[in-house]
């Protein structure tokens, strides 16, 4: 008698969400998009163009993207809002790149982190969203590749891109 291998249920990549996670998430893409305000109120001090474009991402458009939701990326920054596949929960990761750091002091990078970082702090002693940012630091060119890459590829159904007006003086 041959015993057969029973076959595995696949796996889902959905999770069931409870109306608390979607009331945090909401929190957290708020700050999300304050976080972007804030980032691109900063490129508004740059002379040279290239310094103050950015590309915005919609990758709920992307029918190839599963946990990325939202993404602002610069010269500068990348900052990401993507949904954990485990829990349904959002998060914020904001990606620092070395070479705009070296070029131009941490002043600028200092500027946009404390903003985020009020953005997400509780005021009342409770969780809040303090969990959901997360801060990484790229070495060498790995955002300004992506950076570039985006910028050539020009706008897409889900990819759009702008330039900051200059600060008068």
């Amino acid at each position: 008698m041959k015993t057969q291998a029973r076959a595995k249920a696949p796996k889902t990549q959905y999770v069931a969400i409870t109306e608390d996670v979607q009331q945090v998430n909401k929190e957290v893409e708020k700050a999300y998009t304050l976080m972007v305000d804030a980032a691109t109120n900063l490129l508004k001090r740059f002379d040279i163009a290239k310094f103050r474009t950015f590309a915005l991402m919609d990758h709920t458009k992307n029918e190839q993207n599963t946990n990325l939701v939202k993404e602002f990326i610069c010269y500068h920054w990348n900052i990401t809002l993507s949904m954990s596949p485990k829990d349904g929960k959002f998060y914020i990761f904001i990606d620092l790149g070395h070479e705009a750091i070296e070029k131009f002091g941490s002043m600028l990078t200092n500027n946009l982190l404390r903003e985020c970082y009020q953005l997400t702090q509780s005021n009342d002693n409770t969780i809040g969203i303090e969990y959901a940012l997360r801060v990484n630091y790229l070495p060498a060119d790995q955002l300004h590749n992506f950076y570039y890459r985006r910028i050539v590829e020009g706008e897409t159904g889900y990819v759009s891109i702008g330039t900051v007006e200059k600060e008068a003086a």
